[in-house]
């Protein structure tokens, strides 16, 4: 028997996968090592073992094990890789569980915010960013103030500064 444990990036638990020595493939899996690719057909059932509630059973003729793509000892994620490992060569980074973890917590934060955004009637739109960048004129387009109204008055009260041309003078800072 072999045992893989298979993780697509997708949750922070892997599967167990157990190939029996008369699956298809058996002998092309039991060479493979950390950060091959897999493609298995086969049973999914309750484990009999402690440590995950389900395990993949590939133990039949008409399962299957193919290595899609071997890995070898130069695979640099082996067991567990250190930040600095992770800072050179930032494209692993997904394939660890903090990243991803990161990631799905990020997910849900946003998908959270634009639900609540969006159930309120709010529109998400991807504005144009506001630099101090005047070329051909266009730092003339727009206007911006920090100086808003007291909050009883209306927005059109607010005292509007050209941040993009002229600095502040001593009794604008004094106010």
């Amino acid at each position: 028997m072999v045992f893989i444990e298979l993780n697509d990036g997708s949750c922070f638990k892997n599967l167990q996968v157990v190939i029996d020595k008369s699956a298809p493939g058996f002998e092309e899996a039991a060479k493979s090592i950390v950060g091959a690719s897999y493609m298995f057909t086969g049973l999914l059932i309750k484990s009999p073992a402690k440590g995950q509630l389900f395990e993949l059973a590939v133990n039949e003729s008409n399962h299957n094990v193919t290595v899609c793509g071997h890995s070898d000892g130069t695979y640099p994620i082996q067991g567990r890789p250190n930040a600095e490992t992770l800072r050179e060569q930032a494209h692993l980074r997904p394939r660890t569980n903090t990243f991803g973890a990161v990631t799905r917590v990020r997910n849900n934060l946003a998908f959270a915010t634009h639900q609540f955004f969006q159930q309120r009637g709010f529109l998400y739109i991807h504005t144009p960013i506001i630099t101090a960048s005047d070329c051909e004129g266009a730092g003339e387009m727009f206007q911006v103030t920090t100086a808003l109204p007291e909050p009883h008055e209306p927005i059109s009260k607010a005292k509007l500064q050209d941040k993009l041309k002229t600095p502040k003078t001593a009794e604008e800072i004094k106010a």
